[in-house]
């Protein structure tokens, strides 16, 4: 058995040695700093496709932006309408409408005697909803109600308003006019089906 090499395989032994020594520096000093950059070079990649994706969406705002504000006006003016699919349905919420915003803008006093749904007789491009309201209230509440009605969504437009004041009638003619009492008002309140 020999220890020391052959002189002619010296070479070869002695750059496997190289090799061998070169590869154990490698891998005790180097092979981390290797794989972290090798994981921070993923992770750049990483973030500069997210960057691309934020920056086309980004591109995309100006656009989207007025498009989000036309559904915006779009949606607002579905409110203006009724959200009922037949006319008696409608018909019935806004008589329970009108009947809520009298019991909560006007006092006591202040009435409904009737409600009675009018169908159209001329066909519109909406289905028009008509109530006939009669009621029997003060003018500074009926002015709330009113302005509740006018203001309030489903829009509901207030048309043919009739108001009669009461007769009063004293026992003699030099007797001083007794306090004026409710108003006698009728009108319709209109609304369109989507």
């Amino acid at each position: 058995m020999q220890v020391i090499p052959d002189q002619r395989n010296s070479k070869a032994t002695a750059l496997m040695l190289l090799v061998i020594a070169v590869l154990l520096v490698y891998l005790l000093f180097f092979h981390w700093f290797v794989l972290r950059h090798r994981e921070y070079a993923g992770e750049i990649s990483d973030l500069r496709e997210q960057l691309a994706r934020f920056q086309s969406v980004s591109a995309q705002r100006a656009p989207l932006q007025v498009r989000l504000n036309e559904l915006r006006n779009a949606k607002s003016d579905a409110n203006l309408f009724l959200e009922y699919p037949s006319f008696d349905e409608a018909a019935a919420a806004m008589s329970g409408s009108i009947g809520e915003m009298v019991r909560t803008l006007a006092d006591d006093s202040c009435q409904i005697v009737s409600r009675q749904p009018v169908r159209p007789r001329v066909q519109e491009r909406f289905e028009k909803v008509t109530v006939n309201v009669r009621m029997r209230c003060n003018a500074e509440d009926f002015l709330q109600v009113l302005y509740g009605m006018e203001t309030s969504e489903p829009l509901m437009l207030v048309d043919d308003l009739n108001i009669i004041r009461p007769r009063t009638r004293s026992r003699s003619r030099n007797a001083p006019a007794q306090k004026q009492g409710a108003l006698d008002i009728r009108f319709n309140v209109s609304g369109y089906l989507k």
